[in-house]
């Protein structure tokens, strides 16, 4: 019985001292921890004068494309052209069944003599005008129907340029079902390649700073190293209410046919000398999960957090639109080490 009572007793005593123990970390936990003062190194923020160029991202598109295509089903007799030959405008690329369109000319030389017939006798006061209009009316129809029928049998280029496409054999029947790649019933595809443009989205800011004939300098994923010149060549009149941008076609020159439509291009638009606030790039911080940027500021001996917007980057620049002002100081180095608020110390 007194040994049973003698292990309680440790038991007992055991517990309160792994209570006295417990209270004991709780309270060196609740110790507040002061920040230590870091050392940093701090820039002044100040306007400098920049060359201010627009980069937009677009595609190379050919200056001028045609899908020639007659406006009837019909049977190909010829395609006159294949892929890669060059064309020039008005020149025949296929023929297709004229059987309509050798009856249709039967009628309309019928027609004709009919009408100089009756133009003779009007003349001579031997018919009165309403029988000649009855004829000149048929003569016009029948015209109209020759050149519909030769127009949509013998099909010429609209453009200078090279085929692109061909989607019919000599003596296949054309469908008007859209041709594959192209979307749209198509006999041949004519691209003028001989220059190129590219639809630009510019941000409406820069409305002002846009002209027709500007420089434009064209660089492309596939040439790295090189930069092609191109011009404005049309300011669209309106804004696009989503993105509010608005759509410039630069026009670039294509004689030794470097380039090709869709290679991925950046358009670069210089819109002159301006002032901005620039920071090293390092400087700016983002915050995790969200696309917030940051800096942070050498005030009165204190790290502190300033939110930021961006603009342009030039080279290892960035271009600081809103959240700092010329004549403050932004810490350069130890930015990353440091917290809001935290005191800090030049070096």
């Amino acid at each position: 019985m007194r040994t049973l009572i003698n292990i309680k007793t440790i038991v007992l005593a055991s517990v309160v001292l792994l209570l006295a123990s417990c209270k004991g970390n709780k309270a060196e936990v609740a110790q507040p921890v002061a920040l230590v003062e870091a050392k940093v190194v701090t820039q002044l923020v100040q306007p400098l004068s920049i060359e201010r160029q627009l980069r937009y991202p677009a595609t190379i598109q050919a200056y001028k494309e045609n899908h020639l295509a007659p406006a009837t089903a019909g049977r190909v007799e010829k395609v006159l052209v294949d892929v890669g030959d060059g064309v020039k405008a008005g020149q025949l690329v296929a023929m297709l069944d004229r059987t309509n369109y050798k009856q249709a000319k039967i009628q309309f030389d019928k027609v004709k003599i009919d009408l100089q017939r009756v133009d003779s006798l009007l003349k001579v006061g031997a018919i009165p005008q309403q029988q000649y209009d009855a004829v000149k009316m048929q003569y016009d129809i029948a015209k109209t129907n020759l050149e519909f029928l030769d127009d949509n049998t013998s099909l010429k280029s609209p453009i200078d340029g090279i085929i692109t496409g061909k989607y019919i054999n000599d003596g296949e029947m054309f469908t008007m079902s859209p041709a594959p790649g192209v979307g749209k019933p198509a006999v041949v595809s004519i691209m003028q390649l001989d220059k190129l443009k590219l639809l630009v989205g510019v941000s409406s800011t820069y409305l002002n700073s846009i002209k027709p004939d500007m420089k434009v300098t064209v660089k492309t994923e596939v040439y790295p190293d090189k930069e092609f010149t191109g011009n404005i060549e049309k300011i669209y009149p309106t804004i696009d209410n989503m993105t509010k941008t608005i759509t410039v076609e630069v026009v670039v020159a294509n004689p030794y046919m470097k380039l090709r439509p869709g290679m991925f291009a950046t358009a670069i638009i210089n819109v002159g000398k301006g002032d901005a606030l620039l920071v090293p790039a390092f400087a700016v911080l983002k915050q995790s999960g969200t696309n917030e940027r940051y800096v942070f500021v050498y005030q009165n001996g204190k790290a502190v957090r300033r939110t930021v917007e961006q603009g342009d980057v030039f080279e290892d620049k960035v271009e600081i639109e809103k959240g700092l002002t010329a004549g403050e100081e932004i810490i350069i180095e130890g930015h990353t080490i440091v917290a809001d608020g935290q005191a800090v110390v030049k070096k």
